[in-house]
């Protein structure tokens, strides 16, 4: 086959698939949309509002239920570097800094984003932390993803907030 040819059949293809494109695009919602007048919206803030309130009263089982069983977590240090770890591992460290805890720990969603990816939801919260007179912010980035009908954490990365002048 010349490469005449076979460019015009693979600039015939590319057009082609580009149309695909458009076609399909023109059909489905845009990725990374807002979540404002989604229905899915309620059930996600439903499962975000679950999360905290687990949390903040110690129900760890609850709290676990949030996730998807295979989630991972991941914190970013507050020097910078990111460390993951299964959910398991995770869960029984919440539950130790509860125990550990010198006054009980609240922590309140100051500010919900979500938005919606095809088959995943992504959901960044701003977080106040309160223990007795201490208080820390910091943001979670979560990933959900439906299972059985209902919204469970795939993947949370988190982290606190750092003064300006100890960022690197």
């Amino acid at each position: 086959m010349s490469s005449l040819l076979l460019c015009y059949r693979w600039k015939s293809f590319a057009a082609a698939a580009a149309l695909t494109y458009l076609a399909f695009s023109a059909l489905s919602p845009a990725a990374d949309t807002p979540a404002n007048n989604d229905p899915r919206r309620e059930e996600v803030q439903q499962l975000i509002d679950r999360y905290f309130h687990s949390w903040s009263s110690q129900d760890i089982n609850r709290y676990g239920q949030c996730f998807m069983p295979t989630a991972v977590v991941q914190i970013i240090d507050p020097e910078g570097r990111l460390v993951s770890m299964p959910l398991s591992p995770f869960l029984k460290g919440q539950q130790e800094a509860h125990r550990k805890a010198a006054q009980p720990m609240t922590e309140t969603a100051e500010s919900v984003d979500i938005r919606f990816e095809a088959e995943l939801a992504r959901v960044v919260v701003h977080w106040k932390l309160v223990s007795g007179d201490k208080t820390e912010t910091g943001y979670d980035h979560f990933t959900l993803i439906r299972a059985d009908g209902k919204w469970r954490i795939a993947n949370l990365i988190f982290y606190a907030d750092r003064p300006a002048a100890s960022r690197k």
